[in-house]
């Protein structure tokens, strides 16, 4: 009896032995033997912040009796910024129709009659588009493009790019103060009289802009932005408006665009508008022959006015 248990006491120990063993071999064993140890949870990644904004506006006017207008405006905007990229859309269209008075003389009777004629007195659209790249906080590359028409003002379309330089100048929890300058290529087709063709116009500018961005309250705030555009071409294909011949020499062609508005919230996410745009073309677009010159020509060339203003009143509706 006494024998049989030392003889398991010996083989409990040899085991034993055996066991350390074995756990002291998997101790020394190099460490690229465990390099890769897998885990139900990594570590998470990284979330980016996209930010979305979207709003559309519109709105509608008409008037009856002595003054008959109907007039309609509508645009809409939507853009994405993931990290360092920012892409914008925006969209817009205007038409208005006005039904005036006018008298029809009969020279043999030496009398007038009193009639209305309905013409229409907006007529515009535009699409475009911008992509910017931050490459610091301040600092920052774009390019865009645009599409357009307005007829009243003689262009059939005009659309083209941009690109260039933007600098953040001064940032704080009420002012965003930022400026702009590039390149700006337009192209130009214009409303055409049935008795000539006019060529459409290439146009290669200088872009300079400046906007400021002011907030007032929580719910209320103001912007307010200038671009200026120098031809650096001569304009072969244009009418000169000084002298109503072919040729507009660089720096001849001078664009200004000038726009400020006051946006204050009116319930969440609905908001009013009010904003101020003003235009300015030193060398316009031919002015469009009337509806009833018929085949008649012109004595001479008429240009539209170079100043365009725009004042409007919008409800504002914010999706994101």
């Amino acid at each position: 009896m006494t024998l049989r248990i030392q003889k398991c006491l010996r083989r409990g120990a040899s085991a034993l032995s055996i066991s350390v063993g074995f756990i002291a071999l998997l101790a020394a064993a190099p460490a690229h033997a465990q390099k890769d140890p897998k885990f139900d949870f990594g570590k998470a990644e990284e979330v980016k912040t996209v930010e979305w904004k979207a709003q559309a506006k519109g709105g509608v006017s008409m008037t009856t009796g002595n003054s008959q207008t109907t007039n309609g405006t509508a645009t809409a905007s939507v853009s994405r910024k993931e990290g360092n990229n920012k892409l914008a859309l925006e969209a817009g269209a205007a038409y208005g129709r006005a039904n005036n008075r006018i008298a029809t003389i009969d020279p043999i009777a030496n009398t007038y009659t009193v009639d209305r004629r309905s013409i229409t007195s907006t007529n515009n659209y535009y699409g475009k588009g911008r992509y910017d790249r931050f490459f610091t906080t301040n600092n920052a590359a774009y390019a865009s493009g645009q599409a357009a028409a307005d007829k009243i003002a003689g262009k059939t379309f005009f659309g083209g790019g941009q690109i260039g330089y933007s600098r953040q100048l001064y940032k704080s929890d009420m002012h965003l103060a930022v400026v702009e300058a590039g390149y700006d290529f337009s192209y130009e087709r214009y409303v055409q009289a049935p008795s000539k063709t006019l060529d459409p116009v290439s146009i290669h500018s200088a872009r300079f802009f400046a906007g400021e961005t002011l907030k007032l309250s929580a719910a209320t705030g103001i912007t307010a932005n200038v671009e200026a555009l120098f031809n650096l071409n001569k304009e072969g294909a244009a009418i000169d408006v000084n002298t109503n011949m072919a040729g507009v020499d660089a720096f001849k062609d001078i664009r200004i665009n000038g726009k400020a508005a006051l946006t204050t919230t009116l319930y969440k996410q609905l908001s009013i508008g009010f904003s101020f745009t003003v235009k300015y073309d030193q060398n316009p677009a031919p002015l469009p022959a009337p509806p009833n010159a018929g085949t008649a020509t012109a004595a001479g060339a008429y240009f539209v006015d170079k100043v365009d203003t725009l004042s409007e009143i919008s409800l504002i509706m914010t999706f994101l």
